[in-house]
């Protein structure tokens, strides 16, 4: 350094500090001739040219600053300066250099950089002139930035817009604040752009920013417009966008052009050759409409001149085919009215007649040739003249239709009443009123005879027997009375002051019998849960008397309201008397069934009586007849047992006549073969036929030999007792029986059954009588014929019970005919045969009985019987001995008695099964039903009734042996 200036002392501590020193000449350009290490390391080592020049810096600006900052690179540095203090200095000192911490905001270069190269127009200025501009003017507005320094701002924007932004000046600039508004700025080209400004006012200067927003700015302007012609031609048509640009000859659509053009072909092509050979170059008229008729199209374009001078067309398409349809439907509707079947016409708010149909004219009166202009016409058919201004007196603006009714006097003199329909009209700026009128001349006299009807009904409601009310169950489940009739009054016995005032069912329940009332609220509320009617009879009390009760009958139909409330509607009615009648009737009832048990008690015991005496003369036959009789004393014993079958017969009716009285006989339904039974029924009567002299013939028709279901013993029982009549009543003449099968068809056969003799005939007058019970024609038929009376009224109920009636054809001297028709179901089951019991493995040569009985008779006739089959016998006399002597002795069968004394046959077989399972077979003279079925409920395994049939019962101990073995 040559020792210019600096102390050797000190040099070793200033090359070393931290902070910069450096010292540069006094004289241009100002050369750095020493700097320290710090200095060097951050500046020095990266100067190009080592003099304050390089490093961008001119002293003279900092001739009376003691601080300056100096940039290098990207970094600024600040300085302290110390100028030549001596005429001998020459040079400047700078020390205590160190590096500005800007706290990431960008230095002074990046600073210039960005206001350099920003693409917004950026503006600095003082009042209303501008000091900087950026070079983003010239891209924006066409000029250098020198030519518009130290201009006014004025000059440049649209005079439109230019008071608009002096306003915004004055009223921001001493604000110190900022601000925006939009103007258009004049470009260099004459033009103008559409620019969006920012502005920031201080005491001295403004800061102003300028974005360009030409296009956005012109696709507004040309989207506004769009709207408002789309706005305007949408009234009544479908209504499209579109532009076109002349420079580029280019048109372009919305989506709703798209579509019209896709529905019409060659309408786009169409319109855009139209329109740029005819029109495009008319841009002098500003706004141009017309038609394709051809496409029903109507066209409106408007020119526009650009922002920066580049000019475009605006319209719109409007499709014209649902106008054109409206004014079809228009005259299509006009049609309609003149056409319609409802006299219809359309008047102005003043009365004249726009509009009126034939029917209308029919019905008003007036004549067809002539013209109807004014509702004042028809003053001459109302009461009051100017009626019909009533008629046209609707409100515009009054929604839906007023409906009312009007009397006017026809053309041949009647009264009409009509219902007219007014509704205003309101079409463009016209207003029209549309009435329609309906003949409702008939329906008013109707109404009229409801009315009378409802009165009539209402009298009704008041004169009748009983009561009738209305009864309200509401959401909070308060039960009330809504319509009382008079007649409740009487029912309840309450006044007619108490009944105006009785409307809660309080009341009602406190003068129902205290027995009554748990069913009178059980029977109510399952009739509101279950919406079904309720029916109920219950006693109330009588105001005649204090104690007294009076039975009232109450019913009545529940339905459901929408609001949730249950509605009753009933009547309650006396039936005291009705009462008292049923009481009367059970009390007659109970009588008549004690009646009945004491008859079926009689019959029960008059059959036991005779069944017992019989079982031992039957019995006794059947020995004598075994031990081989001389030819007399056969004669004589056929004749006994005749004599005694013909009782069993009698008794077996009785018994008959009872199950059937008391409900208690069934039809079986079990397959048999028809021809077979019809045959053996013939076999067995042909006896009676030899023994009465009578000629008994069978006919049979073709297809009855088959299988039917039904019950083969009461099919018999009736054809015995039919043909037993005819030749008990016929003598030396003929019986025959004809069996028909007249049809077959999906499984049933319809046979025809007929039994006729030539014998004595019955007189209209009995016809009827000889069905009923123990009836016959004549007292002394019993005497000549015998009989009990039961036999036809047995049949008839028999074929009732089988779905049949019996018919009779007769003429007294001449014969009797009876038939009658039967539907069987064909079987396709096998008829079951009883197999002898001869083909069985069991060996019945030698059996040891049990006999239990305690009648001597009885037990003498049933032991011969016995030793006759060659079997063994113990006898017992009642039940209880039968229990013990089976605890040490075994037998193959027991023949059980079943009226005994100590314990009858029912108790004494039911212990016997409980120890072994001998075969028990009961014999009892009894035919009470209950014992009947007792039978079957005791666990026997048989049962034969008194008299005993003896060679029934050898069958029947066979069956029973053969069964358990």
């Amino acid at each position: 350094m040559q020792e210019r200036g600096i102390n050797s002392t000190f040099k070793k501590i200033i090359y070393e500090s931290s902070e910069m020193v450096f010292l540069a000449d006094d004289t241009y350009p100002y050369n750095i001739f020493y700097a320290n290490e710090s200095f060097e390391e951050f500046i020095g080592e990266s100067l190009k040219e080592r003099n304050l020049v390089g490093l961008g810096l001119d002293i003279n600006a900092y001739i009376f600053k003691e601080e300056l900052i100096l940039t290098h690179g990207d970094k600024d540095y600040s300085f302290r300066l110390e100028l030549p203090q001596e005429s001998s200095s020459n040079y400047f000192l700078f020390y205590k250099g160190k590096e500005v911490k800007t706290h990431g905001l960008p230095g002074k270069r990046e600073i210039q950089q960005f206001f350099k190269n920003g693409l917004d127009l950026i503006a600095i200025g003082q009042h209303d002139f501008l000091t900087y501009l950026n070079a983003a003017v010239k891209p924006i507005l066409g000029y250098e930035p020198a030519e518009l320094m130290n201009t006014s701002l004025c000059p440049f924007l649209h005079e439109e817009d230019l008071e608009k932004i002096r306003s915004f000046w004055k009223s921001k600039r001493k604000q110190d604040e900022l601000g925006f508004f939009e103007s258009r700025v004049k470009c260099k080209d004459g033009s103008y752009k559409y620019l969006e400004f920012s502005v920031q006012f201080t005491a001295e200067y403004f800061y102003l920013i300028g974005r360009d927003k030409t296009e956005s700015y012109s696709e507004s302007v040309k989207t506004k417009r769009l709207n408002q012609l789309r706005k305007k031609g949408s009234e009544l048509a479908r209504v499209a966008t579109w532009s076109y640009d002349p420079k580029s000859s280019s048109f372009e659509y919305d989506e709703v052009a798209n579509l019209i053009f896709e529905k019409k072909v060659d309408l786009q092509i169409k319109f855009e050759n139209y329109f740029s050979e005819n029109l495009s170059n008319k841009k002098e008229e500003k706004k141009l409409e017309f038609e394709l008729p051809e496409f029903d199209l109507g066209v409106v374009a408007e020119y526009h001149d650009a922002i920066q001078g580049r000019g475009f067309w605006l319209g719109v398409l409007s499709d014209l085919s649902e106008k054109k349809n409206i004014e079809r439907s228009g005259e299509l509707l006009k049609n309609i009215i003149l056409n319609s079947p409802d006299p219809m016409l359309v008047a102005r708010p003043d009365g004249e007649i726009f509009l009126c149909n034939e029917e209308a004219k029919k019905l008003l009166g007036v004549e067809e040739n002539r013209k109807f202009e004014h509702l004042s016409e028809l003053n001459v058919l109302f009461e009051e003249s100017d009626e019909w201004k009533d008629w046209i007196d609707t409100p515009a603006n009054e929604e839906g239709s007023r409906r009312f009714s009007t009397l006017l006097i026809s053309n041949l003199g009647k009264q009409l009443t009509l219902e007219v329909a007014a509704k205003s009209l309101q079409e463009k700026e016209e207003s029209f009123v549309v009435l329609s009128f309906r003949n409702i001349s008939e329906k008013v006299t109707l109404e009229k005879t409801l009315e009378e009807s409802s009165d009539f009904l209402m009298n009704l409601t008041e004169q009748v027997p009983g009561g009738l009310y209305q009864l309200v169950l509401d959401q909070n489940g308060k039960m009330s009375f809504s319509f009382l009739s008079r007649g409740i009054a009487s029912v309840l016995g309450l006044t007619q002051t108490e009944i105006e005032k009785f409307e809660d069912i309080s009341g009602a329940i406190s003068r129902v019998h205290p027995n009554d009332l748990p069913q009178v609220i059980m029977t109510s509320v399952a009739s509101a849960r279950k919406g079904e009617p309720w029916q109920c009879q219950f006693r109330v009390k009588d105001n005649s008397d204090s104690e007294g009760y009076r039975w009232v009958l109450g019913a009545a139909r529940p339905q459901a309201l929408e609001n949730g409330d249950m509605v009753w509607y009933g009547y309650l009615t006396d039936i005291s008397q009705q009462k008292e009648f049923e009481s009367k009737l059970d009390e007659a009832r109970r009588t008549a069934e004690k009646a009945s048990q004491i008859k079926s008690d009689f019959l029960s015991m008059i059959s036991h009586e005779l069944r017992t005496p019989l079982n031992a003369i039957s019995g006794s036959v059947y020995s004598l007849l075994q031990e081989n009789p001389n030819t007399s004393q056969k004669s004589a014993l056929n004749t006994i047992n005749f004599a005694v079958e013909n009782l069993i017969i009698m008794i077996n009716d009785l018994l008959d006549f009872q199950k059937i009285e008391a409900g208690k006989l069934t039809i079986e339904k079990a397959p048999f073969n028809l021809r077979n039974l019809v045959e053996q029924v013939m076999k067995g009567l042909s006896f009676h036929a030899r023994d009465s002299k009578n000629d008994l013939q069978l006919h049979l028709s073709e297809g009855l030999d088959m299988r039917v279901n039904g019950d083969k013993t009461r099919l018999s029982q009736i054809m015995n007792n039919l043909i037993t009549n005819a030749l008990k009543f016929t003598h030396q003449g003929n019986v025959d029986v004809s069996i028909k099968l007249q049809e077959l068809k999906n499984g049933r056969a319809k046979v025809y059954f007929e039994v006729k003799d030539t014998g004595i005939g019955i007189a209209p007058e009995n016809q009827t009588k000889i069905f009923n019970d123990f009836d016959q024609v004549k007292p002394t038929f019993s005497t000549k014929y015998g009989g009990t009376g039961l036999g036809l009224s047995i049949t008839r109920k028999l074929l009732n019970l089988m779905g049949s009636t019996i018919a009779l054809e007769s003429e007294v001297g001449k014969g009797s005919r009876f038939f009658f028709e039967l539907e069987l179901e064909v079987s396709d089951q096998e008829v079951q045969v009883e197999k002898p019991v001869i083909g069985s493995t069991q060996d019945f040569s030698k059996l040891h009985l049990l006999m239990a009985e305690d009648n001597d008779v009885n037990a003498l006739v049933l032991g011969k019987i016995i030793k006759k089959w060659g079997y063994t016998f113990d006898r017992v006399g009642d039940g209880a001995q039968a229990v013990e002597i089976l605890k040490d002795n075994q037998y193959d069968c027991i023949l059980m008695d079943i009226q005994m004394p100590v314990m009858d046959g029912f108790e004494a077989t039911q212990e016997i099964k409980k120890n072994i399972d001998t075969p028990v077979i009961a014999l009892t003279a009894a035919a009470k039903l209950e014992i009947m079925e007792k039978i079957e409920e005791c666990g026997f395994d048989g049962f034969v009734a008194k008299p005993i049939d003896a060679a029934e019962l050898l069958k029947k101990i066979k069956e029973v042996i053969s069964e358990k073995n």
